[in-house]
């Protein structure tokens, strides 16, 4: 999995939690690869929290559970789109450095979904 596939799977997460349990091994997986890449951690543990509680019994848990995960995603979405940007420059180096075309293909495949990323995060249920 890679983390960009992570993040689609905790977005997925985000969306879905109200409609069943999230509190699965591929959303703990995600969570897992994500963890150590998440620059600020406190956003990283609470949306961890929020999410192993598991799915509410009733409505009104569902929402106060939607709320939370919504309120965190967006810290793990930009921490991913700064580390990103940091693989990006580094290539770039390497690139300047040895000319390799398969340095540049995968800028170039790096900079089209760190452009989906820098349009801000909009839930959609």
């Amino acid at each position: 999995m890679t983390i960009l596939e992570a993040l689609a799977i905790i977005e997925a997460a985000v969306s879905e939690c109200k409609k069943r349990n999230i509190n699965t091994s591929e959303v703990r997986h995600a969570l897992d690869l994500l963890g150590p890449c998440i620059r600020r951690e406190w956003v990283m543990s609470q949306f961890r929290f929020n999410t192993l509680d598991g799915f509410a019994s009733n409505e009104a848990d569902g929402e106060a559970q939607e709320q939370a995960l919504r309120a965190t995603f967006p810290g793990i979405r930009d921490s991913v789109r700064e580390l990103l940007g940091k693989r990006m420059d580094a290539l770039a180096r390497k690139f300047h450095d040895t000319h390799d075309m398969k340095v540049k293909d995968e800028i170039e495949r790096l900079a089209k979904e760190y452009g989906k990323l820098k349009e801000p995060w909009v839930f959609r249920q």
